[in-house]
């Protein structure tokens, strides 16, 4: 592969493990992001040509085809201009979606756990020395800290997320669904339209085609009605399913296992083996991610970073945390990603952090191109948490403007740093991670 490729918004977590498969494949690659990011100075350092900001001229001369982010809108200038030269231009699920049909593909959707179901189902097909390639939305340190790993076989793992429509595009031969819930409403409206959207999805599948379900999430059981494909359930009521020897916590990641183990075996793995791969999984980067910070002495706790931005994912992710450090008090620092989401589902937002002994709300990230006019502020979120506490709320209950402010309200707890936005990056200005080389 010597072709030329020019990649717009390859800052993102999803297009830059795509530029790092061509990348190993032999392309020559150029791209661009709004802002500097580790992800853009990594991808720089392994060799891709990088411009900060979108511009017509950011486009060379010998590009052969442009793919693109789908938050990269039509008058993006670089888009305007690979039109005008008639390239071929693909978003990055199109483009990815056309792998999935050159491999035998593994592919994990779900509102929740696609990334950790995604890491797990890679480690078990590597130990089983089935040597997956695999582009996950996230960073492993089995991977060396990066969101791809390259492998010789036919087997293609992805994650297939399903916003903006995304998986419409994919043609996995099994297809893992975690859950279904009330995600990417800008996308669908309503929770009836993210069930009809992964009905499409799975009714679409190549109709050899595998789906592995959780048995007891209603939401996926009414994705996959009609659905003709082999269907095979886990977490079925009244069957008991073997505990998995993970040192990640929580209940969710027992079911994020036995997804992967349940896909891996239509492939021939064994559990043993299973067992052994997950036995060795640290866990991945944002996902309950351990932390420790850069100047010791200057706070004391233990530390936390995690992408959880949606409530159900907040409530899973606090009760786990709860569950492990029983003892302890948990302080989590929240910054709402995306105010539509937040005006959303706003009275489950509120609720959400009831099983945590402080919080502190940072300003909403705002995703460009998907905001809503008007809608709910994180101050509006921090009076709600406030007015459900009453007099609890004292002390434990706070609106901050940034991490900076936190770290004065930091005293021996535990602490979880959480959201999808900006945080992470601020976040390690103060503390790096004790699982990957960054």
């Amino acid at each position: 592969m010597h072709e030329k490729i020019h990649f717009v918004g390859i800052g993102g977590i999803g297009v830059s493990s795509l530029a790092r498969y061509y990348l190993a494949k032999g392309a020559r690659l150029s791209g661009s992001d709004l802002v500097e990011s580790d992800l853009v100075r990594e991808l720089t350092a392994e060799g891709v040509i990088m411009r900060i900001g979108h511009h017509s001229d950011n486009l060379l001369r010998d590009v052969s085809r442009v793919i693109y982010s789908a938050a990269a809108k039509e008058d993006n200038p670089e888009l305007k201009e690979a039109r005008r030269r008639g390239l071929p231009c693909m978003t990055y699920a199109e483009a990815l979606g056309e792998l999935t049909k050159q491999y035998i593909t593994i592919g994990v959707s779900g509102a929740h756990g696609k990334s950790t179901t995604t890491a797990l189902l890679s480690l078990m097909l590597v130990h089983a020395g089935l040597d997956p390639t695999v582009i996950i939305g996230t960073r492993l340190a089995e991977f060396g800290g990066k969101n791809v790993r390259i492998g010789k076989s036919r087997y293609l793992v992805i994650e297939a997320d399903e916003w903006n429509k995304s998986f419409f595009h994919y043609a996995p031969q099994v297809a893992v669904i975690t859950n279904v819930d009330a995600e990417h409403l800008d996308t669908y409206k309503n929770l009836a339209g993210v069930i009809k959207a992964f009905n499409k999805y799975v009714t679409g599948l190549p109709k050899e085609a595998t789906v592995i379900v959780n048995a007891q999430d209603k939401n996926t059981m009414a994705a996959v009605k009609g659905c003709k494909r082999t269907v095979i359930k886990f977490n079925e009521k009244n069957k008991r399913t073997p505990k998995w020897p993970l040192e990640v916590a929580g209940q969710f990641n027992q079911l994020n296992a036995e997804a992967a183990y349940r896909a891996a075996s239509v492939l021939g793995v064994t559990r043993k083996d299973a067992a052994e791969a997950v036995g060795k999984f640290k866990g991945s980067w944002r996902r309950m991610e351990q932390l420790s910070p850069r100047e010791k002495n200057t706070v004391s706790g233990t530390f936390f970073a995690d992408y959880a931005h949606h409530p159900t994912e907040i409530v899973a992710t606090i009760g786990a945390f709860k569950a492990k450090y029983r003892s302890e008090k948990l302080f989590v620092v929240f910054q709402p990603h995306q105010v539509a989401r937040l005006t959303a589902l706003f009275p489950a937002f509120v609720k959400s952090f009831d099983d945590a002994d402080l919080v502190a709300i940072l300003p909403a990230y705002q995703v460009a191109g998907r905001e809503v006019v008007g809608g709910k502020t994180s101050e509006d979120l921090y009076k709600g948490i406030v007015k459900l506490r009453g007099k609890a709320a004292e002390g434990t209950v706070f609106y901050l403007k940034n991490i900076a402010e936190s770290l004065n309200l930091i005293d021996k707890q535990v602490v979880v740093f959480m959201g999808a936005g900006t945080i992470d990056a601020e976040t390690r200005h103060y503390f790096v991670s004790q699982l990957l080389p960054m």
